[in-house]
C-alpha cells in the first residue's frame, strides 16, 4: 500500500473515530532521525532503512527494546532478555534469527537487510486516534508496537506499567 494510500485509510479511520487528519509519511528513516519511524509505503517496508543495532552501536536504547520484541516474539529471547541492551544474548538470539530467516550475514547485528527481513512480518491491526496499531507475526506470539501518527515515531513497551515509549537510538525509556 503507497504511502499516500495508506495515510487516507489512517485519516479516513481517524475521521470516522472523531480524530484529526494525520500527516505524511517521512521518505526515509535513519539513526539521524534519533528513532525508528514509519516509512514511506507499506508497513512491510518500514524498517528497511533503519540503523544498524549492535553490542557497539546503540547498545543501549529503545530502538535495541523493539528489536528484543522482535526477537522474543520469535522465541530466540526471553522475556527477561528485553531490557533494551544489546549485549551478548541479544547477539546471540541476532544470528539466530538472521541464520533461521536468511537475513544477511549472521554477523549478530540488526542492519538494514535485518530489519527488512523482519519488517515482512508487520501487520496493522487498527487505528486508534492518532496511532496505528501494528504487531509482528513471530514462530512463537505476537508482539505489538504503535505508530504515532503525529511524529511517525514507532513505540514500544516491555510491559504495561512503563507504556509505550518512543523506539529512540539514543534513550532506553522503554525498558524503565
Amino acid at each position: 500500500m503507497s504511502v499516500r494510500k495508506r495515510t487516507a485509510a489512517v485519516v479516513l479511520a481517524t475521521a470516522l473515530a472523531g480524530g484529526g487528519a494525520a500527516g505524511t509519511a517521512p521518505a526515509s528513516a535513519s539513526t539521524s532521525q534519533g528513532y525508528i519511524t514509519m516509512a514511506t509505503g507499506a508497513v512491510t517496508s518500514d524498517w528497511g532503512d533503519e540503523g544498524n543495532l549492535s553490542t557497539s552501536s546503540h547498545a543501549h536504547s529503545s530502538a535495541t527494546g523493539l528489536w528484543q520484541a522482535v526477537l522474543y516474539a520469535d522465541g530466540y529471547l526471553s522475556a527477561s532478555g528485553i531490557d533494551c541492551r544489546f549485549g551478548s544474548g541479544t547477539k546471540a538470539a541476532t544470528k539466530k534469527f538472521q541464520s533461521h530467516f536468511h537475513a544477511g550475514t549472521a554477523d549478530g547485528i540488526a542492519g538494514k537487510k535485518t530489519f527488512s527481513n523482519a519488517d515482512n512480518r508487520l501487520h496493522i491491526d487498527y487505528v486508534s486516534g492518532n496511532y496505528e496499531v501494528v504487531y509482528y507475526q513471530g514462530i512463537k506470539r505476537k508482539v505489538w508496537f504503535k505508530i504515532n501518527l503525529n511524529n511517525h515515531r514507532y513505540q514500544v513497551r516491555k510491559s504495561t506499567s512503563i507504556g509505550y515509549k518512543d523506539a529512540s537510538y539514543t534513550k532506553a525509556t522503554a525498558c524503565g
